[in-house]
């Protein structure tokens, strides 16, 4: 049975706050960017708080989409400059100097026009008009039992969605929405989504102006919740808040699609229908597993798409018995729905004895109203292995070693037997592979030259890996180097790096790459980024990258007093 997606938990601390390295002297530490995200090809002014001291400080983004430069003479704000193709979602920016770097935030990349929240705002007589839509507003909740109000006007048969990023680029809300028609009658209310950041729904029965509040309770809670606001000893609570009374695309369908491959898919949400607005796209992405971003013309917000290395195929109806349940050929993925109540969807797969298979059946990252339940079947159909929620978020997974040759028949159902076109869900057919594992801490460190410091590489073998991995650092400023260790048995690993005198300053992202003689393997060890994970992922959870700060050795007292 699915669990609760969220589970309180209750601390003394009202936040928590990240733990600098040792290694670290004076870093810039930002707690929020303010707006966190803007439009493609746009260019705004971006607020680092706390300020970084001293000012100016420099900003890095990665793939040089997104430039940001200090204002001189505007402590703590950046102008940033947003290519025509930058890619769409989340980016992770990092604030440095000579002292070190910040840990890396959010900064998401949308489709729309972008507005920013005017005080006051905090009643329904006061509410924001927002004439052009679709937008994305970006506010803070900036007091304690703060509520913004934003106004729009609607038609007959719109949908009105609002989708709040809050928790997602890390800000220390738990974010709720209320609509609320001319009448002042609450008509929507929002629940949260994958995550606690909510997604309010609507279609209108009558025309008029409706009003979408945003609050906020602070997280991580404690003992006694309240309305969210900034104060004294927290980080900025920001948020974004697309509003749209069009075309808004939550998915794709397919869910997921396999890197390299040019993949047409259909964008699935609300009111395309009245806008007109096209629901097919073509996504084509090199990246080789995660998440990519995906747009069209005339759409609100980009949609998420699952990326990986498994082919894909589309249930095809009626495939409720073994006797019409369609045979895919394996590794690959299924997407498909349960669209009734009691329906169930089969598929055949030919196996041999003893394969290890891992089945993966996805639904609730993606927001599905499935609570899915996976079943293998022989052919005449006796049930030989069943799981609903020990996958990721409550999900099934199963780990199946075949026990002889022939077809079986993989079953997906809903637990509680429910189905409609939101119980969508991505079947995945994988062998079970040796791999590995590798992450690191912490994700900064700064070096003077001269001397040396220590990140630890962790690496974890799965499923009776038995190579002889070892690591490989690129991406060294001149007159640094690494001291790596034998890595064959994995675990800790401790990588020292050493700076010679005349190591010169630099500010860089190295890569730890984890690789395994005689094969192309190549693992990226990641480090988490964000607050405690309580209410969910987020949009970005790790980097992949350390940032390394090299600083010049001190001057002697002799030559400081020359």
């Amino acid at each position: 049975m699915r669990r609760n997606r969220f589970v309180a938990s209750f601390s003394a601390a009202l936040f928590i706050f990240s733990v600098w390295p040792s290694g670290l002297a004076k870093p810039p530490v930002v707690s929020s960017l303010y707006p966190a995200g803007a439009q493609q090809g746009s260019t705004v002014e971006v607020a680092a708080d706390p300020v970084p001291d001293p000012w100016p400080a420099s900003a890095w983004s990665g793939d040089g989409a997104i430039k940001l430069e200090p204002i001189n003479d505007k402590k703590g704000v950046y102008t940033a400059t947003i290519a025509k193709d930058a890619p769409l979602g989340p980016h992770l920016i990092r604030i440095h100097n000579a002292d070190g770097a910040s840990q890396p935030r959010m900064f998401f990349v949308g489709l729309a026009g972008e507005a920013m929240e005017e005080e006051p705002n905090d009643s329904l007589e006061v509410a924001q008009h927002l004439e052009a839509k679709p937008v994305v507003i970006n506010g803070r909740l900036d007091k304690i039992g703060d509520v913004d109000c934003y106004s729009v006007q609607a038609e007959k048969g719109d949908w009105i969605v609002a989708q709040c990023y809050a928790y997602s680029v890390d800000s220390p809300v738990d974010a709720f929405l209320h609509l609320i028609n001319e009448n002042k009658t609450k008509v929507a209310f929002a629940p949260d989504t994958q995550n606690i950041d909510p997604l309010l729904v609507y279609q209108v029965k009558r025309a008029g102006t409706f009003t979408v509040t945003m609050a906020g309770l602070r997280f991580p809670y404690n003992s006694t919740p309240k309305l969210q606001g900034k104060t004294s000893s927290n980080a900025h609570s920001v948020y974004r808040l697309t509003l749209s009374t069009g075309a808004f695309a939550w998915n794709t369908s397919p869910l997921g699609v396999q890197s390299g491959k040019k993949t047409p898919v259909h964008l699935t949400g609300w009111g395309f229908e009245k806008s007109g607005t096209a629901q097919a796209t073509v996504v084509s992405t090199a990246t080789a597993a995660g998440t990519a971003w995906v747009g069209a013309k005339g759409l609100a917000a980009p949609a998420p798409v699952i990326v990986g290395n498994l082919a894909g195929h589309r249930e095809t109806e009626p495939n409720n018995s073994g006797d019409s349940a369609l045979t895919i050929a394996w590794p690959s993925a299924v997407h498909g729905q349960i669209s009734q109540a009691d329906d169930e969807d089969r598929f055949g797969i030919e196996v041999r004895k003893g394969d290890k298979l891992r089945l993966r059946l996805r639904a609730s990252e993606f927001d599905s109203a499935l609570d899915p339940v996976l079943r293998v079947e022989d052919a005449s159909g006796k049930q030989l292995a069943s799981d609903d929620d020990s996958g990721e978020r409550q999900d099934a997974k199963l780990d199946w070693t075949a026990p002889a040759d022939g077809t079986y028949l993989l079953a997906v159902s809903d637990l509680i037997r429910s189905g409609s076109n939101a119980h969508f869900y991505r079947l995945e057919v994988d062998r079970i592979t040796p791999s590995l594992n590798a992450t690191f801490t912490p994700d900064r460190l700064v070096l003077e030259a001269g001397k040396n410091a220590e990140t630890t590489v962790t690496i974890s073998f799965v499923d009776g890996y038995e190579g002889s991995p070892a690591v490989v650092v690129r991406g060294l400023p001149e007159g640094v180097s690494a001291q790596i260790p034998a890595t064959e048995k994995g675990g800790a690993v401790k990588v020292n790096f050493v700076a010679a005198e005349s190591a010169k300053p630099a500010n860089v992202p190295v890569s730890l790459l984890v690789v395994e003689p005689g094969t192309a393997a190549i693992h990226t060890a990641i480090s988490p980024v964000g607050m405690e994970k309580a209410g969910g992922e987020r949009l970005l959870n790790s980097v992949a990258h350390l940032w390394l700060t090299v600083k010049p050795k001190p001057k002697a007292k002799s030559e400081e007093k020359k």
